[in-house]
């Protein structure tokens, strides 16, 4: 029986991130056709907004597709998780996870920021092996046929699975002089059982990068860093060691190469970063 459930979850894992380009597509075209506006703000909430419609209109497709037992649960209240894969007809309950094959954890960066405020800062060790990242470069478009006008367009995108983006992730953050605090090691000198800082990452100084990080590690005049986990920065490294992993990483995983590859496609540092 858990064969078949992973089994299935593997399946359903591989139909959302082969059919999110018609989700995309079907974004694109609602946006075009109803979100028309003179300006287009930057941290207007318009990625959030993207985030939900792609969630809403990859639904319209497994639906579609009568003979699949799952659809796409949207998940209340502040999970980092913003949907989860679940048993169609079947109860569902977030709390316990009951009814559930696996979670997708979204994100959204506007092409045009000076940097971009999407944060994967999860720590390693919170993933399941099956759960879904998918990240959504957005921007504001001019109408073809009304130049004074936009509307929010999906540019590119990323869905693939979490765990190899946030172990890419860490890697490179241990390149650059981070750490991780480490079991029997904590900075607020917590007992062996149990310490809830394992994991936190702390910069170069020491300070940590989540404020869950130990309370000793609080930056001066800084609640935390607020560095880890940002989409452009952690792909960063100092030296030839750090290019060397990112290369060996592209070559031997396919899903990070393609979250390399999505990244340097739209930014240009990423892409220097891998020659």
């Amino acid at each position: 029986m858990q064969n078949t459930r992973e089994a299935l979850a593997d399946s359903a894992a591989e139909n959302i991130i082969t059919s999110t380009h018609l989700a995309v597509n079907a974004v694109n075209a609602f946006t075009e056709q109803v979100f028309h506006t003179r300006g287009g703000r930057i941290g207007s909430g318009m990625g959030s907004v993207i985030e939900a419609l792609w969630g809403f209109y990859l639904n319209v497709r497994l639906n579609s597709e009568k003979e699949i037992p799952y659809e796409l649960g949207w998940i209340y209240g502040h999970e980092y998780n913003d949907f989860a894969c679940i048993f169609r007809n079947e109860d569902w309950n977030p709390d316990t996870k009951e009814g559930e094959l696996f979670r997708i954890e979204v994100k959204s960066m506007v092409a045009s920021a000076d940097e971009s405020k999407a944060h994967f800062d999860r720590l390693q060790h919170e993933f399941a092996e099956n759960e879904l990242l998918a990240v959504f470069l957005w921007d504001w478009k001019l109408m073809n046929d009304q130049p004074k006008t936009v509307y929010p367009a999906v540019l590119d995108y990323f869905v693939g699975h979490a765990l190899p983006i946030a172990q890419l992730r860490d890697v490179l953050h241990v390149e650059r002089g981070g750490t991780f605090v480490k079991k029997d090691h904590c900075p607020d000198g917590c007992p062996i059982q149990p310490c809830k800082h394992v994991g936190e990452p702390l910069n170069t100084s020491g300070v940590r990068e989540r404020r869950s990080g130990p309370q000793s590690t609080k930056g001066p005049g800084v609640s935390y860093a607020a560095n880890f986990g940002g989409m452009l920065r952690m792909l960063g490294s100092r030296g030839r060691q750090g290019k060397e992993y990112l290369k060996h990483e592209y070559a031997f995983d396919p899903t990070k190469a393609r979250f390399i590859d999505f990244m340097a496609r739209n930014f240009s540092r990423v892409a220097r970063a891998i020659k």
